[in-house]
């Protein structure tokens, strides 16, 4: 099995390790995905449009800390969207 492959922006990758290292290019993006499936997962719902800048703010409190998942869990249980879900 050949694991090279192209991401849907066009940057190619050989090897899991490449691609790692194409995912870890733009944290602030990877880390939006995440927020944004992890805040599903808890709330049973997707975030909408109007949940925007609450996602961008966990994503940017999350930036301070280096993108670290404890500090996107801790985040998301005290923001407003998991609170009022």
């Amino acid at each position: 099995m050949d694991p090279a492959d192209v991401t849907a922006d066009g940057e190619r990758f050989e090897n899991i390790d490449q691609f790692k290292q194409v995912l870890l290019r733009d944290k602030p993006r990877l880390a939006r995905a995440l927020t944004t499936k992890l805040i599903t997962y808890s709330t049973g719902r997707a975030p909408q449009a109007s949940d925007r800048e609450a996602v961008e703010a966990i994503v940017a409190k999350i930036g301070a800390k280096d993108y670290g998942l404890r500090s996107l869990i801790h985040e998301i249980v005290r923001s407003e969207l998991f609170r009022n879900k």
